[in-house]
């Protein structure tokens, strides 16, 4: 048995270090020669580098989310009885060289870059790209950066895509046509929702958060109704094609009380992000819930980036948009020109302005959630899901919280854990809905 150490790779002629996004396989998870095993985020884009040989992880030497150097060591991987590819320089070279002759990085017009070209890479025909990896497969996928990002993201299985980009790659708008060609809502009493799941399966009910919509959810969704829970994700009250509108935080949770109570569900587990967990709060209180789970919260803290919420509220530009987004996440907010747009058009219409308002007083949040959450909390389990560089909310105020609440805290992620931790945000979700 050989035990090789993997060193930070350079992925492109002016890398010079790289943030170790995502590690793709689990501790002691054997992997394939060209499965994908690590996601490592450049100054041009992300990429994820594939194996250059079979192995198993065995060990992590650096962080998600540290800045690292190439060269640096950044794991340890048994590689068996076979040749120790993880010290093999000219591979690693011969690996950049093609990697950058099939992939011309340029700028995409909403600022993210886009790769003109992708090496093809294995993965299993018909399994989401949020599937962990590690099933077997020789089907070959050719996909730009950024659309892997966003598929990522929305939860769309690049097996199912056709591409359009020369020798059939995958490109931005590949993703997009599918996530419309998948994502097909549909309305009871005026709210809309996405349904994705087994009939008969743990029904979970999920809410995001200011200025979104349903397609938040899109990586959890497609996840947990994968392991047999039966997803619902709404556009709340204000947002998205739901009908009512929300002026006042109070507004938020009669509509989706009337929805669920159509649909026929009972108590169902609540998960809720940022500000849903107001409206998530209320449900719990008004019709019962199996458990609570709260990402980024509002209502548990005084602070609140008042100036992101306002700005939103009246952005003048899908430009202004992107800039704002940015403060979502620790790296990029992986949004899509095409996505930009319809989020300004959604909010020229001025359908967020006064709940902005009623969201943030005079020096802070307005709200308050803590005492009725520690009452929920003696009742079904409570879980909160907290980023420690989120920018838009504290997640230290919520160090003297009921101590029968849960908490999880995710260090490497900003305000959005389910976009930028949606393995470790679906495996505590995949828990508690058990």
């Amino acid at each position: 048995m050989t035990i090789g150490v993997l060193r930070m790779p350079r992925l492109g002629e002016s890398m010079e270090e790289g943030k170790l996004v995502e590690w793709l396989v689990k501790l002691g998870e054997p992997f394939k020669r060209g499965q994908e095993i690590l996601e490592v985020e450049t100054d041009k884009t992300i990429v994820e580098f594939p194996a250059l040989g079979d192995g198993t992880l065995i060990e992590t030497l650096v962080e998600q989310g540290d800045m690292v150097s190439v060269g640096t060591p950044i794991a340890r991987i048994e590689v068996g009885e076979g040749p120790d590819w993880t010290g093999d320089e000219s591979r690693i070279e011969e690996t950049e060289n093609t990697t950058q002759s099939e992939m011309k990085v340029a700028e995409d017009v909403d600022g993210e870059a886009a790769g003109e070209d992708a090496t093809a890479v294995p993965a299993q025909a018909g399994v989401s790209a949020c599937t962990p990896p590690g099933a077997s497969g020789s089907t070959q996928i050719r996909a730009t950066p950024l659309a892997r990002r966003m598929a990522r993201h929305q939860g769309i299985d690049l097996g199912m895509v056709m591409g359009s980009g020369r020798r059939g790659r995958i490109e931005r708008a590949d993703v997009e046509a599918q996530a419309a060609a998948t994502n097909t809502v549909q309305q009871v009493a005026g709210v809309t929702y996405l349904k994705k799941g087994p009939e008969t399966g743990t029904p979970v009910v999920l809410l995001h958060g200011f200025g979104a919509d349903h397609i938040a959810w899109g990586g959890v969704q497609t996840r947990l109704s994968a392991i047999g829970r039966q997803t619902f994700s709404f556009d709340l009250p204000g947002h998205g094609a739901t009908v009512q509108e929300a002026r006042t935080a109070a507004d938020l949770h009669g509509p989706l009380d009337t929805a669920l109570a159509e649909l026929g569900l009972g108590p169902a587990h609540l998960v809720a992000h940022s500000m849903g967990a107001i409206a998530a709060v209320a449900l719990a209180q008004t019709r019962g819930a199996k458990s609570l789970t709260l990402i980024a919260p509002a209502g548990l803290g005084h602070s609140i980036d008042a100036e992101f919420l306002r700005g939103f509220a009246h952005a003048a530009s899908s430009g202004e948009i992107s800039h704002l987004l940015g403060r979502i996440t620790e790296g990029p907010h992986g949004l899509s020109s095409a996505m930009l747009t319809d989020i300004h058009a959604s909010v020229a219409r001025r359908r967020l302005t006064d709940l902005a308002d009623a969201l943030v007083g005079g020096s802070g949040q307005a709200l308050n959630i803590r005492l009725d959450l520690a009452n929920l909390a003696d009742q079904i389990p409570v879980h909160l899901i907290l980023g420690h560089r989120d920018q838009i909310l504290d997640w230290r105020e919520t160090l003297d919280i009921s101590p029968r609440i849960a908490v999880h805290n995710l260090p490497r992620t900003g305000h959005s854990p389910h976009w930028e931790a949606l393995a470790e945000v679906v495996s505590i979700m995949t828990d508690i809905t058990r």
